[in-house]
Protein backbone atom coordinates (compact mmCIF):
# COMPACT_ATOMS: atom_id res chain seq x y z
CA UNK A 1 0.00 0.00 0.00
CA UNK A 2 1.46 3.34 -0.74
CA UNK A 3 2.10 5.99 2.25
CA UNK A 4 2.40 9.50 1.74
CA UNK A 5 1.73 12.22 3.67
CA UNK A 6 -1.08 13.64 3.12
CA UNK A 7 19.61 40.74 6.27
CA UNK A 8 20.70 42.94 5.45
CA UNK A 9 24.37 43.61 5.74
CA UNK A 10 24.67 42.40 9.23
CA UNK A 11 23.93 38.95 8.82
CA UNK A 12 26.58 38.79 5.55
CA UNK A 13 28.59 36.03 5.47
CA UNK A 14 32.23 36.67 5.30
CA UNK A 15 34.69 34.16 4.24
CA UNK A 16 38.31 33.32 4.75
CA UNK A 17 40.11 35.53 7.69
CA UNK A 18 38.11 36.51 10.77
CA UNK A 19 36.93 39.99 10.70
CA UNK A 20 36.99 42.61 7.99
CA UNK A 21 39.34 45.12 10.24
CA UNK A 22 43.13 43.94 10.59
CA UNK A 23 43.25 42.71 14.36
CA UNK A 24 47.13 42.38 15.80
CA UNK A 25 47.53 38.86 16.62
CA UNK A 26 44.38 37.87 15.13
CA UNK A 27 44.71 33.95 14.76
CA UNK A 28 43.37 31.84 11.40
CA UNK A 29 41.02 29.02 11.91
CA UNK A 30 42.15 25.87 10.44
CA UNK A 31 39.94 24.17 8.55
CA UNK A 32 41.44 20.99 9.25
CA UNK A 33 42.17 19.48 12.81
CA UNK A 34 45.78 17.98 13.13
CA UNK A 35 44.01 14.53 14.32
CA UNK A 36 42.96 14.28 10.10
CA UNK A 37 45.75 13.24 7.88
CA UNK A 38 46.52 16.78 5.70
CA UNK A 39 43.96 16.73 3.06
CA UNK A 40 43.11 18.92 0.13
CA UNK A 41 41.01 21.40 1.22
CA UNK A 42 36.76 21.11 0.21
CA UNK A 43 34.86 23.75 -1.33
CA UNK A 44 31.70 22.46 0.85
CA UNK A 45 34.11 23.41 4.16
CA UNK A 46 33.59 27.02 3.72
CA UNK A 47 31.09 27.55 5.89
CA UNK A 48 33.88 27.38 8.95
CA UNK A 49 34.73 30.79 8.59
CA UNK A 50 33.37 32.97 10.72
CA UNK A 51 30.38 35.06 10.28
CA UNK A 52 28.98 38.10 11.85
CA UNK A 53 27.45 41.65 11.85
CA UNK A 54 30.22 44.02 13.17
CA UNK A 55 33.49 42.80 14.92
CA UNK A 56 33.74 41.42 17.79
CA UNK A 57 36.31 40.10 20.25
CA UNK A 58 39.78 41.12 19.10
CA UNK A 59 40.42 37.47 19.11
CA UNK A 60 38.90 34.83 16.66
CA UNK A 61 37.46 31.67 17.83
CA UNK A 62 38.01 28.19 17.22
CA UNK A 63 34.99 26.66 14.94
CA UNK A 64 33.29 23.74 16.42
CA UNK A 65 31.37 23.39 19.88
CA UNK A 66 32.30 25.61 22.95
CA UNK A 67 34.27 24.01 25.37
CA UNK A 68 35.08 24.64 28.90
CA UNK A 69 38.35 24.92 30.35
CA UNK A 70 38.67 21.62 31.21
CA UNK A 71 38.20 20.49 27.77
CA UNK A 72 34.60 18.96 28.56
CA UNK A 73 32.19 20.32 25.96
CA UNK A 74 29.96 23.23 27.69
CA UNK A 75 26.58 22.20 29.01
CA UNK A 76 24.16 23.95 26.66
CA UNK A 77 25.90 22.58 23.64
CA UNK A 78 25.73 19.04 25.49
CA UNK A 79 22.46 19.70 26.05
CA UNK A 80 21.50 20.21 22.58
CA UNK A 81 23.66 17.70 21.32
CA UNK A 82 21.47 15.13 23.61
CA UNK A 83 17.98 16.18 23.11
CA UNK A 84 18.38 15.93 19.01
CA UNK A 85 20.29 12.84 18.87
CA UNK A 86 17.54 11.71 21.68
CA UNK A 87 14.62 12.64 19.66
CA UNK A 88 16.55 10.92 15.85
CA UNK A 89 17.27 8.03 18.25
CA UNK A 90 13.58 7.56 19.54
CA UNK A 91 12.07 8.15 16.13
CA UNK A 92 14.24 5.72 14.70
CA UNK A 93 13.29 2.69 16.89
CA UNK A 94 9.92 3.53 16.35
CA UNK A 95 9.77 3.64 12.72
CA UNK A 96 12.14 0.18 12.71
CA UNK A 97 9.91 -1.57 14.73
CA UNK A 98 7.32 -2.65 12.30
CA UNK A 99 8.67 -1.30 9.40
CA UNK A 100 7.01 2.00 10.05
CA UNK A 101 3.07 0.39 11.02
CA UNK A 102 1.36 0.66 14.31
CA UNK A 103 2.15 -0.92 17.37
CA UNK A 104 2.52 -0.02 20.92
CA UNK A 105 5.73 -0.04 21.20
CA UNK A 106 6.17 1.88 17.79
CA UNK A 107 3.67 4.22 18.88
CA UNK A 108 5.26 5.09 22.27
CA UNK A 109 8.44 5.68 20.80
CA UNK A 110 7.70 8.38 18.18
CA UNK A 111 5.96 9.97 20.44
CA UNK A 112 8.60 10.21 23.15
CA UNK A 113 10.54 11.56 19.81
CA UNK A 114 8.34 13.98 19.24
CA UNK A 115 8.24 14.88 23.07
CA UNK A 116 11.79 15.16 23.14
CA UNK A 117 12.46 17.17 20.32
CA UNK A 118 9.51 19.77 21.04
CA UNK A 119 11.54 20.26 24.27
CA UNK A 120 14.84 20.09 22.65
CA UNK A 121 13.67 23.71 20.43
CA UNK A 122 12.28 24.64 23.31
CA UNK A 123 15.66 24.39 25.19
CA UNK A 124 16.78 26.23 21.89
CA UNK A 125 14.73 29.21 22.29
CA UNK A 126 15.75 29.70 25.69
CA UNK A 127 13.12 27.95 27.77
CA UNK A 128 14.83 24.90 29.84
CA UNK A 129 12.39 23.79 31.98
CA UNK A 130 10.93 20.88 29.71
CA UNK A 131 14.34 19.65 28.90
CA UNK A 132 15.31 19.90 32.64
CA UNK A 133 12.75 17.49 33.92
CA UNK A 134 14.33 15.16 30.92
CA UNK A 135 17.63 15.33 31.64
CA UNK A 136 17.07 14.95 35.12
CA UNK A 137 18.10 11.47 34.98
CA UNK A 138 21.44 12.03 33.89
CA UNK A 139 21.92 15.04 36.31
CA UNK A 140 21.26 12.01 38.89
CA UNK A 141 23.81 9.64 37.46
CA UNK A 142 26.27 11.99 36.86
CA UNK A 143 25.84 13.18 40.64
CA UNK A 144 26.27 9.14 41.93
CA UNK A 145 29.19 8.86 39.43
CA UNK A 146 31.29 12.41 40.73
CA UNK A 147 31.43 13.52 37.17
CA UNK A 148 29.75 16.99 35.48
CA UNK A 149 26.24 16.33 33.79
CA UNK A 150 27.80 17.16 29.90
CA UNK A 151 30.16 14.11 30.76
CA UNK A 152 27.95 11.84 31.26
CA UNK A 153 25.08 13.17 28.84
CA UNK A 154 27.45 13.26 26.12
CA UNK A 155 29.15 9.48 26.23
CA UNK A 156 25.13 8.04 26.89
CA UNK A 157 24.11 9.87 23.76
CA UNK A 158 26.88 8.39 21.83
CA UNK A 159 27.03 5.17 23.02
CA UNK A 160 22.91 5.20 22.47
CA UNK A 161 23.68 6.17 18.71
CA UNK A 162 26.50 3.34 18.18
CA UNK A 163 24.26 0.71 19.88
CA UNK A 164 21.47 1.96 17.21
CA UNK A 165 23.83 1.96 13.95
CA UNK A 166 25.22 -1.45 15.22
CA UNK A 167 22.79 -3.78 16.41
CA UNK A 168 20.38 -2.18 14.09
CA UNK A 169 21.13 -4.42 10.73
CA UNK A 170 21.53 -7.26 12.43
CA UNK A 171 18.18 -7.15 13.99
CA UNK A 172 15.90 -5.30 11.75
CA UNK A 173 16.77 -5.96 8.17
CA UNK A 174 13.30 -6.36 6.00
CA UNK A 175 13.08 -6.79 2.38
CA UNK A 176 9.61 -7.44 0.93
CA UNK A 177 10.28 -8.05 -2.58
CA UNK A 178 13.86 -8.96 -2.70
CA UNK A 179 14.76 -12.28 -3.85
CA UNK A 180 18.05 -13.95 -5.22
CA UNK A 181 21.98 -13.06 -4.09
CA UNK A 182 21.76 -9.36 -3.88
CA UNK A 183 19.55 -9.73 -1.11
CA UNK A 184 22.27 -11.32 1.08
CA UNK A 185 25.02 -8.87 -0.07
CA UNK A 186 22.91 -6.31 1.06
CA UNK A 187 22.08 -7.42 4.15
CA UNK A 188 25.83 -7.85 4.89
CA UNK A 189 26.56 -4.36 3.77
CA UNK A 190 24.37 -2.81 6.07
CA UNK A 191 25.75 -5.00 8.92
CA UNK A 192 28.93 -4.10 8.17
CA UNK A 193 29.04 -0.66 7.45
CA UNK A 194 26.50 -0.06 10.66
CA UNK A 195 29.37 -1.79 12.76
CA UNK A 196 32.05 0.28 11.43
CA UNK A 197 30.31 3.37 12.01
CA UNK A 198 29.73 2.18 15.84
CA UNK A 199 33.41 1.00 16.00
CA UNK A 200 34.08 5.33 14.84
CA UNK A 201 31.70 6.49 17.57
CA UNK A 202 33.07 4.25 20.53
CA UNK A 203 36.85 4.96 19.33
CA UNK A 204 36.47 8.41 19.48
CA UNK A 205 34.50 7.91 22.82
CA UNK A 206 37.64 6.14 24.50
CA UNK A 207 40.30 7.33 22.49
CA UNK A 208 43.45 6.74 24.69
CA UNK A 209 46.07 9.62 25.29
CA UNK A 210 48.95 7.02 24.62
CA UNK A 211 48.16 4.38 22.23
CA UNK A 212 49.85 0.89 22.80
CA UNK A 213 51.56 1.25 19.28
CA UNK A 214 51.96 2.90 16.52
CA UNK A 215 49.57 0.29 14.09
CA UNK A 216 47.21 1.02 17.34
CA UNK A 217 47.38 5.07 17.35
CA UNK A 218 46.96 4.41 13.18
CA UNK A 219 43.94 2.27 13.53
CA UNK A 220 41.78 4.49 16.40
CA UNK A 221 43.05 7.93 13.83
CA UNK A 222 41.31 5.78 11.08
CA UNK A 223 38.32 5.18 12.95
CA UNK A 224 37.75 8.34 13.49
CA UNK A 225 38.52 9.89 10.22
CA UNK A 226 37.89 10.40 6.65
CA UNK A 227 38.57 6.53 6.35
CA UNK A 228 35.98 5.44 8.21
CA UNK A 229 33.58 8.02 7.24
CA UNK A 230 34.21 7.14 3.60
CA UNK A 231 34.49 3.36 4.10
CA UNK A 232 31.11 3.59 5.98
CA UNK A 233 29.58 5.66 2.97
CA UNK A 234 30.62 3.33 0.27
CA UNK A 235 29.47 0.24 2.01
CA UNK A 236 25.75 1.89 3.11
CA UNK A 237 25.92 3.39 -1.20
CA UNK A 238 26.73 -0.57 -1.92
CA UNK A 239 23.86 -1.91 -0.23
CA UNK A 240 21.27 0.42 -1.80
CA UNK A 241 22.60 -0.42 -4.98
CA UNK A 242 22.37 -4.23 -4.16
CA UNK A 243 18.82 -3.43 -2.50
CA UNK A 244 17.74 -2.04 -5.61
CA UNK A 245 19.20 -4.84 -7.86
CA UNK A 246 17.53 -7.80 -5.59
CA UNK A 247 14.10 -6.30 -6.19
CA UNK A 248 14.14 -5.12 -9.86
CA UNK A 249 9.99 -4.76 -9.86
CA UNK A 250 8.33 -4.09 -6.99
CA UNK A 251 4.95 -4.03 -6.30
CA UNK A 252 4.23 -1.02 -4.60
CA UNK A 253 2.32 1.80 -6.62
CA UNK A 254 4.84 4.56 -5.87
CA UNK A 255 7.95 2.48 -7.88
CA UNK A 256 5.43 2.07 -10.82
CA UNK A 257 4.00 6.16 -11.15
CA UNK A 258 7.65 7.31 -10.83
CA UNK A 259 8.95 4.69 -13.36
CA UNK A 260 6.42 5.89 -16.10
CA UNK A 261 5.58 9.58 -14.62
CA UNK A 262 9.57 10.40 -15.23
CA UNK A 263 9.70 8.55 -18.51
CA UNK A 264 6.96 9.93 -20.00
CA UNK A 265 8.76 13.24 -19.68
CA UNK A 266 10.98 12.93 -22.27
CA UNK A 267 7.46 12.11 -24.41
CA UNK A 268 5.69 15.08 -23.54
CA UNK A 269 2.79 13.11 -21.52
CA UNK A 270 1.05 14.90 -18.56
CA UNK A 271 1.56 12.79 -15.59
CA UNK A 272 -1.22 13.44 -14.16
CA UNK A 273 -3.20 11.86 -17.34
CA UNK A 274 -0.72 8.55 -16.99
CA UNK A 275 -1.96 4.97 -15.84
CA UNK A 276 0.62 2.91 -14.64
CA UNK A 277 -0.40 -0.89 -14.06
CA UNK A 278 1.54 -4.51 -14.03
CA UNK A 279 -1.37 -6.28 -15.69
CA UNK A 280 -0.81 -8.97 -12.52
CA UNK A 281 -3.15 -10.38 -10.21
CA UNK A 282 -3.86 -7.84 -7.32
CA UNK A 283 -2.13 -5.23 -8.83
CA UNK A 284 0.08 -3.32 -6.81
CA UNK A 285 -1.71 -4.54 -3.99
CA UNK A 286 -4.90 -2.07 -4.23
CA UNK A 287 -2.24 1.00 -4.48
CA UNK A 288 -2.65 3.85 -6.74
CA UNK A 289 -3.00 3.21 -10.20
CA UNK A 290 -4.54 6.37 -12.11
CA UNK A 291 -3.58 9.27 -9.21
CA UNK A 292 0.08 11.11 -9.41
CA UNK A 293 0.04 12.11 -5.29
CA UNK A 294 3.40 13.93 -5.51
CA UNK A 295 4.44 17.57 -7.10
CA UNK A 296 5.86 17.51 -10.41
CA UNK A 297 9.38 18.06 -9.80
CA UNK A 298 9.93 15.08 -8.45
CA UNK A 299 9.51 12.80 -11.43
CA UNK A 300 11.96 16.00 -13.07
CA UNK A 301 14.53 15.18 -10.69
CA UNK A 302 14.38 11.61 -11.33
CA UNK A 303 14.06 11.17 -14.41
CA UNK A 304 17.93 11.64 -15.55
CA UNK A 305 18.32 7.92 -13.81
CA UNK A 306 15.42 6.16 -15.20
CA UNK A 307 16.61 7.25 -19.01
CA UNK A 308 20.51 6.38 -18.04
CA UNK A 309 20.40 3.42 -15.63
CA UNK A 310 16.61 2.51 -15.89
CA UNK A 311 15.16 2.70 -11.79
CA UNK A 312 14.39 5.83 -10.29
CA UNK A 313 15.94 4.66 -6.80
CA UNK A 314 19.02 4.99 -7.96
CA UNK A 315 18.06 8.94 -7.94
CA UNK A 316 16.92 8.36 -4.45
CA UNK A 317 20.35 7.02 -3.22
CA UNK A 318 22.09 9.89 -4.93
CA UNK A 319 20.06 12.36 -3.06
CA UNK A 320 20.78 10.60 0.31
CA UNK A 321 24.74 11.13 -0.86
CA UNK A 322 24.59 14.54 -1.60
CA UNK A 323 22.84 14.74 1.53
CA UNK A 324 25.53 13.01 3.90
CA UNK A 325 28.23 15.27 1.77
CA UNK A 326 26.61 18.51 2.72
CA UNK A 327 25.94 17.24 6.53
CA UNK A 328 29.54 16.80 6.51
CA UNK A 329 30.63 20.33 5.18
CA UNK A 330 27.71 21.41 7.86
CA UNK A 331 29.61 19.59 10.85
CA UNK A 332 32.58 20.42 12.61
CA UNK A 333 36.13 19.43 11.27
CA UNK A 334 38.19 20.75 14.64
CA UNK A 335 40.53 18.55 16.35
CA UNK A 336 37.87 18.17 19.38
CA UNK A 337 35.08 17.04 16.61
CA UNK A 338 35.28 12.82 17.73
CA UNK A 339 31.37 12.69 16.24
CA UNK A 340 32.39 13.78 13.10
CA UNK A 341 32.76 10.33 10.84
CA UNK A 342 28.95 9.26 12.08
CA UNK A 343 27.21 12.34 12.25
CA UNK A 344 26.69 13.53 8.72
CA UNK A 345 26.18 9.19 8.24
CA UNK A 346 23.13 9.20 10.28
CA UNK A 347 21.42 10.88 7.44
CA UNK A 348 21.79 7.67 5.08
CA UNK A 349 21.90 5.12 7.81
CA UNK A 350 18.65 4.96 9.86
CA UNK A 351 17.55 1.53 11.10
CA UNK A 352 16.14 0.07 8.01
CA UNK A 353 16.99 2.49 5.20
CA UNK A 354 17.15 0.37 2.22
CA UNK A 355 13.59 -1.19 3.04
CA UNK A 356 12.84 2.69 2.62
CA UNK A 357 14.67 2.61 -0.69
CA UNK A 358 12.96 -0.74 -1.86
CA UNK A 359 9.75 0.95 -1.62
CA UNK A 360 10.95 4.12 -3.86
CA UNK A 361 9.52 6.76 -1.24
CA UNK A 362 10.80 10.01 -2.24
CA UNK A 363 11.71 11.72 0.79
CA UNK A 364 15.69 11.18 0.23
CA UNK A 365 15.47 14.23 -2.82
CA UNK A 366 13.46 16.38 -0.43
CA UNK A 367 16.49 15.72 2.40
CA UNK A 368 18.93 16.35 -0.13
CA UNK A 369 17.82 19.62 -1.43
CA UNK A 370 16.94 20.91 2.26
CA UNK A 371 21.08 20.24 3.08
CA UNK A 372 22.38 21.68 0.04
CA UNK A 373 19.86 24.70 0.69
CA UNK A 374 21.44 24.83 4.33
CA UNK A 375 24.56 24.59 3.33
CA UNK A 376 24.30 27.15 0.54
CA UNK A 377 22.60 29.49 3.18
CA UNK A 378 25.35 28.69 5.60
CA UNK A 379 27.99 29.37 3.10
CA UNK A 380 26.76 32.79 1.47
CA UNK A 381 26.03 30.83 -1.49
CA UNK A 382 21.98 32.55 -1.76
CA UNK A 383 21.08 31.81 -5.25
CA UNK A 384 21.98 28.24 -4.46
CA UNK A 385 19.81 28.13 -1.78
CA UNK A 386 16.84 29.91 -3.34
CA UNK A 387 16.90 26.93 -6.30
CA UNK A 388 18.10 24.23 -3.77
CA UNK A 389 14.63 25.15 -1.55
CA UNK A 390 12.54 26.09 -4.46
CA UNK A 391 13.12 22.69 -6.08
CA UNK A 392 11.70 21.02 -2.73
CA UNK A 393 9.01 22.88 -2.38
CA UNK A 394 8.20 21.66 -6.20
CA UNK A 395 8.76 18.11 -4.73
CA UNK A 396 6.31 17.04 -2.21
CA UNK A 397 3.83 19.41 -1.19
CA UNK A 398 4.06 19.29 2.62
CA UNK A 399 7.48 21.36 2.09
CA UNK A 400 5.22 24.01 1.88
CA UNK A 401 5.03 23.93 5.64
CA UNK A 402 8.65 25.39 6.01
CA UNK A 403 8.42 28.32 4.37
CA UNK A 404 7.39 30.52 7.50
CA UNK A 405 10.62 29.06 9.36
CA UNK A 406 12.71 29.65 5.94
CA UNK A 407 11.16 33.22 6.18
CA UNK A 408 12.30 33.59 9.97
CA UNK A 409 15.74 32.35 9.29
CA UNK A 410 18.04 35.27 9.30
CA UNK A 411 20.57 33.73 7.24
CA UNK A 412 17.78 32.94 4.08
CA UNK A 413 14.77 35.51 4.86
CA UNK A 414 11.44 36.39 3.81
CA UNK A 415 12.89 37.95 0.49
CA UNK A 416 14.74 34.64 -0.57
CA UNK A 417 11.70 32.55 0.71
CA UNK A 418 9.26 34.93 -1.70
CA UNK A 419 11.94 33.80 -4.71
CA UNK A 420 11.89 30.20 -3.89
CA UNK A 421 8.07 30.52 -3.64
CA UNK A 422 7.87 32.14 -6.69
CA UNK A 423 10.48 29.54 -8.85
CA UNK A 424 8.76 26.62 -7.08
CA UNK A 425 5.36 27.77 -8.28
CA UNK A 426 7.34 28.76 -11.63
CA UNK A 427 8.39 24.97 -11.80
CA UNK A 428 4.92 23.48 -11.23
CA UNK A 429 2.94 26.17 -13.48
CA UNK A 430 3.08 24.10 -16.64
CA UNK A 431 1.47 20.96 -15.05
CA UNK A 432 -1.18 23.58 -13.63
CA UNK A 433 -1.89 25.32 -16.82
CA UNK A 434 -1.99 22.46 -19.12
CA UNK A 435 -5.15 21.10 -17.20
CA UNK A 436 -5.82 22.47 -13.60
CA UNK A 437 -8.51 19.94 -12.76
CA UNK A 438 -6.22 17.02 -13.34
CA UNK A 439 -3.41 18.68 -11.00
CA UNK A 440 -6.12 19.76 -8.61
CA UNK A 441 -7.51 16.45 -8.19
CA UNK A 442 -4.19 14.27 -7.88
CA UNK A 443 -1.88 16.85 -6.22
CA UNK A 444 -4.46 18.07 -3.79
CA UNK A 445 -7.96 16.33 -3.87
CA UNK A 446 -6.17 12.77 -3.27
CA UNK A 447 -3.68 13.44 -0.71
CA UNK A 448 -6.88 15.37 1.47
CA UNK A 449 -9.51 12.58 1.07
CA UNK A 450 -7.39 9.82 2.70
CA UNK A 451 -9.35 8.15 5.12
CA UNK A 452 -7.57 7.09 8.83
CA UNK A 453 -5.54 3.58 8.72
CA UNK A 454 -5.92 1.62 12.17
CA UNK A 455 -1.96 0.54 11.02
CA UNK A 456 -1.01 4.42 10.58
CA UNK A 457 1.71 5.18 13.05
CA UNK A 458 0.16 8.01 14.11
CA UNK A 459 -2.30 9.72 16.93
CA UNK A 460 -4.94 9.46 14.48
CA UNK A 461 -4.39 5.59 13.84
CA UNK A 462 -3.69 5.02 17.52
CA UNK A 463 -6.87 6.51 18.31
CA UNK A 464 -9.21 4.55 15.77
CA UNK A 465 -8.36 1.85 17.71
CA UNK A 466 -10.81 2.73 20.47
CA UNK A 467 -13.18 4.56 18.16
CA UNK A 468 -12.01 8.08 18.90
CA UNK A 469 -11.93 10.30 16.08
CA UNK A 470 -8.94 12.83 16.31
CA UNK A 471 -10.28 16.35 14.30
CA UNK A 472 -8.41 18.88 12.30
CA UNK A 473 -8.89 21.61 15.39
CA UNK A 474 -6.45 19.26 17.35
CA UNK A 475 -3.77 19.45 14.38
CA UNK A 476 -4.22 22.92 14.38
CA UNK A 477 -3.31 23.92 17.71
CA UNK A 478 -0.27 21.53 18.00
CA UNK A 479 0.97 22.80 14.73
CA UNK A 480 0.25 26.78 15.75
CA UNK A 481 2.42 25.69 18.96
CA UNK A 482 4.92 24.02 17.04
CA UNK A 483 5.26 27.13 14.76
CA UNK A 484 5.70 29.01 18.30
CA UNK A 485 8.28 27.63 19.53
CA UNK A 486 10.54 27.30 15.78
CA UNK A 487 9.68 31.07 15.92
CA UNK A 488 11.09 31.32 19.11
CA UNK A 489 14.25 29.18 18.30
CA UNK A 490 15.05 31.51 15.22
CA UNK A 491 18.19 33.10 14.59
CA UNK A 492 20.60 29.99 13.19
CA UNK A 493 20.78 27.25 11.15
CA UNK A 494 20.28 25.12 14.12
CA UNK A 495 17.18 27.15 14.85
CA UNK A 496 16.00 26.51 11.50
CA UNK A 497 16.72 22.46 11.41
CA UNK A 498 15.42 21.89 14.64
CA UNK A 499 11.83 23.97 14.57
CA UNK A 500 11.30 23.10 10.97
CA UNK A 501 11.81 19.15 11.80
CA UNK A 502 9.16 19.89 14.99
CA UNK A 503 6.93 21.41 12.66
CA UNK A 504 6.83 18.31 10.23
CA UNK A 505 7.17 15.95 12.78
CA UNK A 506 3.75 17.74 14.73
CA UNK A 507 2.03 17.05 11.13
CA UNK A 508 3.09 13.08 10.56
CA UNK A 509 2.22 12.54 14.18
CA UNK A 510 -1.48 13.70 13.73
CA UNK A 511 -1.47 12.84 10.03
CA UNK A 512 -4.43 10.43 8.96
CA UNK A 513 -1.89 8.21 7.51
CA UNK A 514 1.47 8.42 8.69
CA UNK A 515 4.19 5.61 7.81
CA UNK A 516 8.16 4.75 8.09
CA UNK A 517 8.99 7.52 5.16
CA UNK A 518 7.19 10.57 6.87
CA UNK A 519 9.22 10.42 9.53
CA UNK A 520 12.60 10.19 7.92
CA UNK A 521 12.48 13.68 6.45
CA UNK A 522 11.94 15.41 10.30
CA UNK A 523 14.79 13.00 11.29
CA UNK A 524 17.12 13.97 8.83
CA UNK A 525 16.58 17.82 9.52
CA UNK A 526 17.50 16.47 13.40
CA UNK A 527 20.60 15.48 12.21
CA UNK A 528 21.71 18.72 10.29
CA UNK A 529 20.57 21.06 13.50
CA UNK A 530 22.85 18.50 15.27
CA UNK A 531 25.85 19.21 12.36
CA UNK A 532 25.03 23.13 12.77
CA UNK A 533 24.96 23.32 16.35
CA UNK A 534 28.24 21.21 16.75
CA UNK A 535 29.57 23.58 13.79
CA UNK A 536 28.05 26.81 14.95
CA UNK A 537 26.37 26.72 11.61
CA UNK A 538 25.82 30.45 10.83
CA UNK A 539 26.12 31.80 14.30
CA UNK A 540 28.10 35.26 14.26
CA UNK A 541 31.55 34.65 15.62
CA UNK A 542 31.52 34.63 19.45
CA UNK A 543 28.42 34.84 19.96
CA UNK A 544 26.90 32.53 22.48
CA UNK A 545 24.81 29.99 21.08
CA UNK A 546 21.22 30.17 20.65
CA UNK A 547 19.95 28.66 23.83
CA UNK A 548 21.80 30.93 25.79
CA UNK A 549 19.83 33.63 24.32
CA UNK A 550 16.55 34.64 26.08
CA UNK A 551 14.44 37.86 25.63
CA UNK A 552 15.70 41.21 25.40
CA UNK A 553 19.25 39.55 24.83
CA UNK A 554 18.04 38.75 21.34
CA UNK A 555 20.93 41.04 19.25
CA UNK A 556 19.91 42.73 15.68
CA UNK A 557 22.17 39.57 14.50
CA UNK A 558 19.60 37.29 15.11
CA UNK A 559 16.79 39.22 13.81
CA UNK A 560 18.13 41.61 10.82
CA UNK A 561 17.31 39.04 7.48
CA UNK A 562 19.90 38.82 4.86
CA UNK A 563 18.61 39.46 1.36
Amino acid sequence: MARRPVAAGSARVWHGAVMATPVPEARSVPLRPAAEPPEPAEPLAEHGAQQGAEPRAPVSEPTGPKREPGGELAAPVAARVAGLLAGWAALSVGIAAKDGRYGGYAMTAVLVGWAVVAATVALLAGNGSAASVLGRPVRLAARRLGRPTPWLSWRVTWVAVALLVGLGPPLRHPHYYGHGEFVGVAKWLQITAGLLAAAGVLAALARPSRPASPAAAWVWAALRGRRAFTAVLLLATGAGVATVLAAPDPRIDVFHLLQESSAGLGDGVNMYHQVWATGRPGDLHGGLTDVYPYLPATSILLAPFRLLVGDVRYGLLAALVVAVCAARALAPRAASAPWMPVLPLLVLIFPSYCYALEQSWTEPLLVGCLAVMMWAACSGRGALAVVAFAVALATKQHVALLVPVAALWPAFGPRRTAAACGLGFAIVAPWVLDDPAAFFHDAVRANLDYPVLDHSLSVPGWADHYGIHVGFGVTAVALAVAYLLAWRARGDATGFAAGGALVLLTVVELNKQSFFNHYTLPMALLILATATTLGRGDSPAGQAPSVLRHGAAHTAESTTTQD
